[in-house]
């Protein structure tokens, strides 16, 4: 069977996408680029935002009437009904069964019993084509922010082992892959034994030959001190993504967020002092329930000193069930917009001021697929550098020294390449 994966939301359904594509090329089945090629579609859904739902309803009927179609997934645990209703649907897998969604498949389909392994190829890229491999350590929550519906998809906080860990970063190195992404829901929540993150870290460095490993995100109230003392391996990049959901302490308090304005900016100086040229990521929401306009000017001055690399900036979405949903003062959608300009242009501000603090510096890029002949990739703190002569190097690395901005980043000029170039 010819199997599509789409994959909607954060990088731990990404994670999980591409464990499952593994899965099933192992199972026999072949993994396809394109719906037009398969016979099996496998939807994981995101409902984290309102629009990450539609969308996920909107990517489940894409092959109604021409393929089978499997939902699972965070919207799909969060209405199991609706989406077994969905048009085109033919199996709803929650994600408590998403372990065993191939089980599950051939079960079901009983025309999906495949003949050989079609192993994915040790090459870079295995199964999902990607240049980073993305490794889930940990799933859950155990915090009730006030907005999130993540524990109610996908249950409380778990780890997994640490040896089994760094058993699959090893295995990713082995495929060809040069940098390893490990993603969870907040992986500063990982516990194995009397282990931490910092722990898991330094093992996969100490275990494997990984080129570079990159973290995802990490709860502002939980870094771990000893974490940063291991950048002195420099495979370790230079990035972090700390959420801050809302720079007024008042907002923070109603979110249920355990920190303040002050000390979270406090934490960032504190990390960028451990960790020069250090990339510090965000997300941040507008419009929260009993959000006043000088509470927003308040987040707006935080996001504005942060100085970020990124900030991923959302509206507040209503979510079923979370105590957001009735909480007093909801902001009016035209009122919301209106913030979101506003801190949509204060992020855009804060990535042109990162950007231009590295011009005329050099970085190592890490070059991804090109896109219209022109070379794509990133440093390993977190810069996008364009540059035509990357084009042909993908999966390489090379030296680049940064000489000008870019749409979505900054241009280079390679001085060096992959001795193995």
């Amino acid at each position: 069977m010819r199997v599509h994966f789409t994959n909607l939301g954060c990088k731990l359904n990404q994670a999980e996408i591409d464990r499952l594509a593994r899965e099933f090329a192992a199972a026999g089945h072949e993994v396809v680029g394109s719906l037009a090629e398969a016979d099996l579609h496998v939807v994981n859904s995101c409902t984290v935002t309102g629009t990450a739902a539609r969308g996920s309803r909107k990517a489940a009927g894409r092959g109604r009437g021409r393929v089978r179609t499997v939902l699972t997934g965070c919207w799909a645990t969060e209405q199991p009904e609706e989406a077994a209703r969905l048009a085109g649907v033919d199996l709803v897998v929650p994600n408590a069964e998403k372990d065993h969604l191939l089980a599950r498949v051939q079960q079901t389909f009983p025309e999906a019993a495949a003949a050989e392994p079609v192993p994915c190829a040790p090459s870079p890229g295995g199964c999902s084509g990607h240049t980073r491999a993305l490794v889930k350590v940990e799933d859950g929550c155990n915090m009730r922010c006030a907005f999130c519906i993540i524990p109610f998809t996908r249950g409380a906080q778990r780890s997994r082992p640490l040896a089994e860990v760094v058993e699959e970063v090893g295995a990713r190195v082995h495929e060809g892959y040069q940098e390893v992404v490990i993603t969870g829901v907040q992986i500063s929540a990982w516990r194995w034994e009397a282990n931490r993150l910092a722990d898991l870290v330094q093992a996969i460095l100490a275990g494997t030959d990984v080129p570079r490993l990159r973290l995802t995100s990490i709860a502002p109230w939980d870094l771990d001190d000893r974490l940063l003392d291991l950048w002195s391996d420099r495979r370790l990049c230079r990035h972090l993504h700390l959420s801050l959901q809302s720079g007024a302490t008042a907002t923070l308090h109603r979110m249920r967020r355990p920190y303040t304005a002050e000390s979270y900016l406090d934490l960032l100086a504190a990390v960028r002092t451990a960790v020069p040229g250090v990339a510090i990521t965000t997300d941040v929401i507008a419009g929260f329930p009993g959000e006043t306009e000088a509470e927003f000017a308040a987040s707006l001055a935080t996001v504005e000193a942060a100085g970020f690399a990124k900030v991923h900036a959302f509206p507040f979405s209503t979510r079923p069930g979370t105590e957001a949903e009735i909480m007093p003062g909801q902001v009016s959608p035209e009122k919301k917009k209106e913030r979101m300009d506003r801190l949509l242009a204060a992020a855009a501000r804060a990535e042109q001021d990162f950007h231009r603090a590295h011009l005329g510096t050099r970085a190592t890029v890490l070059w991804e697929r090109p896109r219209d002949g022109m070379g794509h990739g990133l440093t390993d703190n977190y810069l996008r550098v364009q540059c035509p002569a990357g084009a042909g190097l993908w999966n390489r690395f090379s030296e680049v020294e940064l000489v000008g901005l870019a749409a979505d980043g900054v241009r280079g000029e390679i001085v060096a390449r992959d001795p193995e170039e």
